[in-house]
């Protein structure tokens, strides 16, 4: 089927289904870029209208359901679809919530609080350790499985404590890999985080942290190693986040933490991952900086099989962006790798219907 008729047929029976469900709600997000970017040898100018996002969510009593089709075209001039998330949800209380299907993991602050709409965001791009250049980020973002968040208010005013715990598939052979149907191994990844959200005079401030174990299978093409291919590995990850977002101030900072051993041996390889971004609004207009840092300690095969370079990343950049309407933000960035010859400007116009 032609990726355009895909597309169609997918908007529209989502379409169908609002109409049939009253309490159907059917949202679009997406973005347009202008983009120049320099590297060592050349620079490069380019339109881009890269993705759009088909959103449908529907309650029903205690159950929920989310449907979300990513349609992008990225690192190619051919659109391709995929399934970001279905998943259905239980709450039975408003403490507790269970649901199941393919989600965005609870990790960190920006991986469930963003999603795909890229206007709700301040930034013009995800950070690098979620999203990279045609390909998730080093993070594992997305995930099938099953899970659960509990709340425990503090009384008053004083926030709450909140725990989610996950088992997940776990991740795929490569980085591009969602394993959505068939788990490559028998094991299972588990990811906890626990956080503490604040009210009162606290409101908009959310710290915590997460511990995440997977297993990641042997890179094998039907059930033959693929040379200089990464071996089956045990993955730790420890990661914590802070951010505090109120109407005017925007701050968050992350860092997570990677320890990989190939099964059968003692070696290890270990990656540090950080980010942090400030933002305040003047009316309309928010002036915003980010730094972001990557440092590989070893060579790391399995972000290296991925085309994770094993180079340190330490991205500065820093933008405006200018709330237009109640659905369209645009936004002007530039950016540069101090570690590298890469600079970009990013220019962005994105929506929300």
């Amino acid at each position: 089927m032609r990726p355009w008729l895909s597309i169609a047929l997918s908007a529209g029976a989502l379409a169908l289904g609002g109409a049939a469900r009253a309490d159907v709600t059917l949202n679009f997000f997406g973005d347009i870029n202008y983009a120049v970017q320099h590297e060592t040898t050349a620079t490069t100018n380019t339109f881009q209208a890269a993705e759009l996002d088909i959103f449908a969510s529907q309650t029903e009593g205690k159950f929920s359901f989310i449907g979300e089709i990513i349609v992008e075209a990225l690192g190619q001039n051919e659109f391709s679809s995929d399934i970001d998330r279905l998943e259905v949800a239980y709450k039975p209380t408003p403490w507790l919530r269970f649901k199941a299907g393919r989600i965005r993991s609870a990790l960190g602050y920006y991986g469930d609080a963003y999603q795909n709409g890229k206007y709700f965001m301040t930034p013009v791009t995800w950070p690098g350790m979620y999203e990279g250049d045609g390909l998730d980020g080093i993070l594992p973002s997305h995930a099938i499985g099953i899970h659960g968040d509990v709340a425990y208010p503090l009384g008053g005013d004083h926030g709450k404590l909140t725990l989610d715990v996950e088992v997940l598939n776990g991740r795929g052979q490569g980085l591009d890999e969602v394993t959505v149907w068939q788990d490559a191994n028998n094991s299972k990844a588990v990811n906890l985080r626990l956080r503490y959200v604040g009210d009162g005079g606290l409101a908009g401030l959310i710290v915590g942290g997460n511990l995440y174990l997977d297993d990641i299978p042997e890179d094998v093409v039907e059930g033959e190693a693929i040379e200089d291919a990464h071996p089956a590995i045990h993955e730790l990850m420890l990661a914590g986040h802070a951010a505090y977002v109120t109407d005017r101030v925007h701050a968050v900072a992350e860092v997570a933490w990677f320890r990989h051993r190939a099964h059968g041996s003692e070696m290890t390889s270990r990656t540090v991952a950080t980010f942090g971004e400030l933002g305040y609004s003047f009316g309309d207009l928010t002036p915003y900086a980010r730094f972001e840092y990557t440092h590989f300690f070893e060579d790391d095969v399995y972000f290296m099989a991925s085309g994770i370079p094993n180079q340190d990343v330490q991205l500065a950049s820093a933008g405006v962006k200018y709330a237009a309407s109640a659905s369209v933000s645009v936004k002007v960035e530039g950016a540069a790798d101090l570690s590298t010859p890469h600079r970009h400007v990013l220019a962005q116009a994105a929506f929300a219907f």
